[in-house]
């Protein structure tokens, strides 16, 4: 889900694809001659903009297009979250963009917004809470597993205290809930919303497959791809299995120490 954050090192003149640079309708230096132009060949408004080009409303690289429902994550019929376009695919969130600490809490302290709004039209409870539970992560950091985007760790009142104990935490105590929402950062600086990964740790026989823990996948448009043991689980088993590789830790990922919050 797109926004107007910005990471303004990011945003310079002579990127291309800065909202302040050449290739931004806003700009007025972006002429007719401009392809990213209102005016020029890409924009819908030009009668030459035909359905052959991937710039225009009928053309391929649409959104609206029902043809391009492969490669748009908030399509509906783009289900597969390990496909190229899905969620938690390492080379989903485009290239990695290295941000300061600053940087990145700021980038996220205007993006939370947003993503509190779309994950909260899911109707999962969660989603409309976490943002008020203990966030263990010190600042926004990169997470490979997680499409390469940039996360925090957030976990519930009853699972908070064991969770920030890391590797010492022994097993969660059931009604623990933890959370990562994520974002991504663009070559020019453009920040946007990305998916709110949930884990909830069940009473024992849940569902031995996964632990007994319950995940949840919610896209930045609050479209719930899939819950363990509901709609869409074999969606979700992928999140499971890559988590059972850690079973030491009771299926939890810790992260790296210059991330945790002292």
């Amino acid at each position: 889900m797109s926004s107007d954050c910005v990471v303004p090192r990011l945003a310079s003149a002579c990127n291309p694809c800065s909202p302040c640079g050449p290739c931004n309708p806003c700009n007025p230096c972006a002429a007719a001659c401009n392809p990213c132009s209102p005016c020029g060949p890409c924009s819908p408004c030009n009668p030459c903009a035909a359905a052959c080009n991937p710039c225009s409303p009928c053309g391929p690289c649409n959104p609206c297009n029902p043809c391009a429902a492969a490669c748009n994550p908030c399509n509906p019929c783009a289900a597969d979250p390990c496909g190229p376009c899905g969620p938690c695919n390492p080379c989903a969130a485009g290239e990695e963009v290295e941000l300061t600490d600053a940087e990145a809490r700021e980038a996220y302290a205007c993006i939370s917004g947003v993503m509190a709004e779309g994950y909260a039209r899911s109707g999962n409870q969660w989603a409309t809470s976490y943002q008020n539970w203990r966030n263990v992560a010190a600042r926004p950091y990169v997470s490979d597993t997680h499409g390469a985007r940039f996360v925090n760790n957030y976990a519930n009142d009853i699972g908070a205290d064991n969770y920030s104990l890391f590797e010492e935490a022994g097993p969660a105590p059931v009604g623990t809930v933890l959370a990562k929402d994520s974002f991504t950062v663009g070559a020019g600086g453009a920040v946007g919303a990305g998916p709110l990964f949930l884990m909830e740790k069940m009473e024992a026989g849940f569902n031995a497959d996964t632990g007994d823990w319950r995940y949840t996948l919610i896209m930045p448009n609050g479209r719930v791809i899939g819950a363990t043991g509901g709609k869409g689980a074999a969606r979700v088993s992928f999140c499971a299995d890559c988590h059972l590789g850690v079973e030491e830790y009771d299926s939890r990922f810790f992260l790296d120490e210059e991330y945790r919050v002292q």
